[in-house]
């Protein structure tokens, strides 16, 4: 026997070894064909009172499939089961009393899996068939009663003498689930008896293992949706006497009991109502869990047992804010003088009071998301929410990160932002209680967080009017900032809105929109508002100014950027006539271009360019730019260019066009360079090969000293100093000029004809940097030398040539002296070294300005190119002598693409069949062999990808001559001349060059056999 035993355990253990490991794939195929299969299989014929081997293991599958985690799998399983049990004319009683008390009820102390759900889903429909309507135990099954099943269920899942900690949980919680069961049934109520004798079990579990009395609670608060009225009244009696009420869960009792029967009678003591005005006082202390375990009896009613505090929030607090939700929807007009005196005495007062523990504040925190996340279905409460307590105890836990409840205030923050973002309607009511009444004007910076910013960016054309409202107070001191602090808090909130985008519904009509309805009141506030102190009026003017500058990159929003412009009242100085008479023709001008009456589909484009270029060049003149007045010159001549009604009367603004942008570009600001970009992508199309030309040119400067003195007329000794060679007079002053003041300062384009142009000495600025590398040497070691002299010391790798000094001590007069030998070596030092800074700043201007030029080239290759304009071909050559000759590889990487961007605009355009205007084949053809020129002066394999590509799409256009064979002939002859030469060792080409005619001439060959086979 004891080996037969022992065989069976060996094969259990055996049965529930791992199998063996399994790819996801072959897994999740097998996981769907076994659950094709057990549905399939499950049989549900009736079991059998003397089951034979096959049927005890059908048992067993149906039993192991009911604990399953899958969902179906124990629908499924619960299904067979209960048709095995009741199915047809049912089982015998012996057969459904073992499975009662052998498998389900047993098996509901099992913590396997999903068990207790399975067998809760098998146990709640047997006994709705044994004591509901069919009424079997009373017709069929005559000794299974009521209160047998009820003993057997309180047997199978009691814990007697001394067990482990988890098998008594075990057995407690599968008590808890069968007597959830019996209440989910509904048959506790066609006789009294039965509720109360499950009543008993519950508070008998409760007062037992008091982590268990919310989830009794909870079950009494099921059971009350099938009690009738005088069932309830004495429930709620009964639960009086045991002191139940003045808990968690006898509130959600109370009020679940009340809001089904709120004509009940309602034990007088200790409420009537706990949501009462009268019960206010007392419930905070209730609902806090302030109680500690005690049994003695006080007032002659029992004092109950209190749990320990978990993070998990109580579900009476799902019974209230279903209690005030149901009062909502009724229109009650106390609705919201209810809901704000329970806030404030329970919540606000108990939770976030000074003497509020930290898990009391932590509930509270949890309690304020759960009732934020209602307020979409009972907007009511959403003002009570952010009371007094709660705000400052919500501020003071976010501001810094060591506070213990740091975590929780940033989740409720997010809970705000969270409510905003589902409800933009809900930001007005938010804001003004975040930034006034208990909140503070300056919230962000107050708990450092970016709470208000991201609020801010759901604001919708419907909330814009009253947020602003909030925004710009009256009196701003009720912010409780000083005019500074508030006004610089202000400037942030409206540069914050002016970033949010527009809708697509929102029109020209600034009025509606946010971003145009926000950078106005920015605009006024920066520049017309005389109230905002002198010390931050040059910092709100640049936060006006990076606005704009966003404003910009979305062209729905230009006219809100216009309608600012136009809103500034600022002050002139009346005895400049001349600027003032300036500023107003230029403010006509802009109304003028702004008028749709005077559009056409032709001119619409660029006139609204150049309202944007006067736009700006008003900002600049508030800005007091010194050289506006030129601009407005200059913008003038482009407006009377541009004053027919047909585009051919702009002859020559495109000139004008370019060299204005070019010098908006040379200056490091984001607006100036975003709205360069935007005017000149609407005049590509009136480019000419005169501006084109002003346009590349800069690309052929040294990036040097000496090409920045070319690029621009910089009349700064310093900058000639760096381009002459070393001056000992400089002035030191100058020498230390910063980098930012180099780039602030206004420039002007020149002739760049003699800017380097040949670059004949390509390799000059590598020597040039080996030579400032072996002066920096030679400097240090004259430093060294001049050190040791006035110190009478030595290196540490010259001792050996060193001579000890006597040790004796330097009186005060030859200190003085040394101190002074040691300034002037140090300031020849500085000299030196701010020399090698200016060669470092002036190659960095250079090169920054390129990368302007090379946006601008973008943005007209793309354009021009997709519609097969002639000139944008002329762009090429410069942009492959660019990659060729230019230092830096950035450069080099953005006039690649460019090339790349090119060849793809022209071969969509081809395949779209773009109406384009027709091209010389002559002048194709010697730019095709300037090309193949420019492909043998640099082997490189980037240089040759760039090369190749321009090529390539220059033939194609060529060869796509249907009725010009010359021209295709012609390009063959000059790929195989460049061959040829390649062969010969005339030239150095990477061999890349021919590989991609060859693949371009497959292509197009396998192209035409299809075509020739269709």
């Amino acid at each position: 026997m004891g080996s037969k035993r022992k065989r069976a355990a060996n094969q259990a253990t055996g049965d529930n070894q791992p199998s063996e490991k399994r790819s996801k794939k072959d897994s999740a195929a097998t996981s769907g064909s076994t659950k094709a299969k057990t549905a399939k299989a499950l049989d549900k014929s009736l079991f059998t009172e003397h089951p034979t081997v096959d049927e005890r293991r059908r048992e067993l599958t149906l039993y192991d499939l009911l604990g399953s985690e899958d969902v179906s799998e124990r629908i499924d399983a619960a299904d067979a089961i209960i048709s095995g049990l009741l199915g047809g004319d049912g089982v015998p009683e012996p057969v459904l009393l073992r499975h009662l008390e052998k498998r389900l009820l047993r098996g509901l102390a099992s913590g396997r899996n999903a068990s207790r759900l399975g067998f809760s889903l098998v146990l709640t429909e047997i006994l709705g068939q044994l004591f509901g309507e069919k009424d079997l135990a009373g017709s069929k099954y005559t000794g299974l009663t009521f209160e047998s099943v009820l003993k057997i269920l309180i047997e199978k899942t009691h814990t007697g003498g001394s067990v482990p900690g988890q098998q008594e949980r075990e057995h407690c919680f599968g008590q808890l689930f069968g007597i959830e069961c019996f209440v989910r049934a509904g048959i506790l109520f066609t006789d009294k008896t039965r509720w109360f004798s499950v009543l008993d079990v519950l508070l008998k579990l409760s007062e037992k293992k008091s982590w268990l009395k919310s989830q009794c609670g909870y079950i009494i608060v099921q059971a009350i949706a099938f009690m009738k009225r005088r069932t309830a009244e004495k429930t709620l009696a009964k639960l009086a006497e045991e002191g139940v009420a003045k808990t968690p869960e006898g509130v959600g009792i109370w009020i679940a009991a009340l809001d089904r029967f709120p004509d009940m009678q309602v034990p007088s003591q200790p409420w009537r109502n706990p949501l009462a005005a009268t019960s206010l006082t007392s419930l905070p202390a209730v609902l806090k869990d302030s109680g500690r375990e005690a049994t003695t009896e006080q007032n002659g009613t029992k004092k109950q047992k209190q749990g320990n505090w978990t993070a998990q929030l109580h579900f009476v607090w799902d019974q209230i804010l279903a209690h005030f939700i149901k009062l909502g929807a009724e229109d009650d007009a106390n609705a919201g003088e209810q809901f704000t005196q329970f806030w404030d005495h329970v919540v606000d007062e108990g939770f976030f009071s000074y003497s509020s523990s930290d898990s009391q504040k932590f509930s509270g925190f949890m309690i304020f998301q759960k009732m934020l996340e209602a307020a979409p279905s009972c907007p009511y409460i959403l003002e009570s929410l952010f009371s007094k307590n709660m705000m400052l105890c919500l501020m003071n836990q976010a501001s810094q990160e060591d506070r213990y409840l740091h975590r929780a205030a940033l989740k409720a923050l997010k809970a705000i932002e969270t409510s905003v973002e589902k409800e933009p309607s809900f930001l007005p009511v938010i804001l003004r209680q975040m930034i006034s009444k208990h909140g503070m004007y300056n919230f962000d910076q107050r708990t450092s967080t970016k709470t208000i910013d991201k609020l801010l960016q759901n604001t919708t054309p419907s909330t814009i009017k009253p947020v602003l409202k909030l925004l710009k107070m009256k009196d701003p001191f009720k912010s409780g900032l000083d005019d500074t602090k508030y006004f610089q808090s202000l400037g942030n909130y409206l540069f914050r809105l002016a970033s949010v985008p527009s809708e697509a519904n929102e029109g020209e009509a600034s009025s509606k929109s946010v971003p145009g309805s926000a950078i106005k009141a920015l605009t006024e506030l920066a520049y017309s508002n005389k109230s905002v102190p002198e010390s931050i009026k040059e910092a709100l003017r640049a936060k006006s100014t990076s606005a704009f500058a966003k404003l910009v990159r979305r062209p729905e929003d230009f006219g809100h950027l216009c309608n600012a412009i136009l809103s500034i009242e600022s002050d002139i100085d009346e005895a400049d006539e001349t600027a003032a008479s300036i500023l107003e023709q230029a403010y006509d001008r802009l109304k003028e271009l702004l008028d749709p009456d005077h559009d056409t589909e032709a001119t619409r484009a660029p006139r609204q360019a150049l309202a944007l270029l006067h736009a700006v060049a008003i900002l600049q003149f508030y800005n007091e730019d010194p050289d506006v007045m030129d601009l407005f010159d200059e913008l003038e001549e482009c407006y009377n260019k541009l004053g027919g009604d047909s585009l051919q009367d702009g002859e020559g603004i495109a000139e004008y066009l370019v060299e204005i942008l070019l010098a908006m570009v040379a200056r490091p600001s984001s607006l100036m360079r975003q709205v360069s970009q935007q005017v000149f992508e609407a005049f590509t199309g009136l480019m000419t090969a005169e501006a084109l030309k002003l346009l590349t040119d800069p690309l052929v400067a040294d990036e040097s000293a000496k090409g920045q003195q070319a690029l621009f007329s910089t009349e700064d000794e310093d900058m000639q100093d760096a381009d002459g060679g070393d001056d000992d007079d400089d002035d030191e002053d100058a020498a230390h000029k910063s980098d930012e003041e180099e780039l602030d300062s206004d420039v002007e384009i020149v002739d760049l004809e003699d800017a380097g142009s040949d670059h004949q000495d390509d390799g000059s600025d590598d020597e040039e940097e080996e030579e400032v590398e072996d002066k920096d040497q030679e400097a240090l070691d004259a430093l060294d030398t001049a050190l040791a002299d006035v110190l009478q010391s030595h290196r540490l790798d010259k001792d050996v040539d060193a001579v000890s000094d006597d040790g004796s001590d330097m009186s005060d007069s030859e200190m003085m002296a040394v101190d002074a030998k040691l300034s002037e070596i140090f300031k020849l030092r500085a000299k030196t070294t701010s020399k090698k800074k200016e060669k470092k700043d002036a190659k960095d201007t250079v090169v920054n300005f390129k990368h302007r030029v090379l946006d601008l080239l973008s943005i007209f290759v793309k354009k021009e190119a997709a519609a097969s304009n002639p000139l944008a071909f002329d762009a090429l050559l410069p942009l492959l002598q660019l990659i060729r000759n230019t230092t830096t590889k950035a450069v080099a990487n953005k006039a690649c693409e460019i090339v790349l961007n090119f060849s793809k605009a022209l071969k969509k355009a081809r395949s779209s069949h773009v109406d384009a205007p027709e091209m010389d084949s002559d002048v194709l053809t010697a730019l095709l062999q300037e090309l193949h020129d420019e492909a043998a002066r640099d082997p490189s394999h980037a240089f040759t990808k760039a090369v190749s590509t321009a090529s390539l799409a220059v033939a194609s256009v060529l060869c796509g001559k249907k009725d010009d064979d010359d021209k295709t002939q012609d390009v063959f002859l000059l790929y195989a001349r460049t061959q040829l030469r390649w062969y010969q060792g005339e030239v150095k080409i990477q061999p890349a060059f021919f590989a991609d005619w060859l693949n371009w001439c497959q292509s197009h060959a396998s192209t035409a056999a299809a075509q020739e086979q269709k």
